[in-house]
């Protein structure tokens, strides 16, 4: 037996895909998923930029800044000029830097 298609259902979607030139229903779909893999795309370019300055500073200056970890931020040593995390303090170096902050 064969079934007959609903007239109403193929009317509709002959406006969708006249209303949509490129014939996919989903449109706004793949225009977002798009713009967050180019958004991602340059958010890895921007991190190997960052990675390859670091890795050519000579770091001749650090610095003690309070860093987020996670959950909590702990006092580290930074190079003043690139921002790279160069090592943590010793217990008493931290005890000493979170007294006078």
């Amino acid at each position: 037996m064969k079934t007959i298609p609903d007239v109403k259902k193929l009317s509709n979607l002959s406006k969708n895909l006249r209303n949509n030139p490129s014939g996919s229903i989903f449109i706004d779909m793949d225009a977002k998923r798009r713009e967050v893999e180019q958004l991602l795309s340059d958010k890895r370019n921007i991190e190997k930029q960052i990675d390859q300055i670091q890795a050519e500073c000579k770091h001749s200056k650090q610095v003690i800044k309070q860093v987020a970890d996670g959950t909590s931020s702990t006092p580290r040593y930074v190079c003043e000029s690139c921002g790279h995390l160069l090592g943590y303090l010793s217990p008493e170096q931290a005890k000493d830097f979170l007294e006078k902050s």
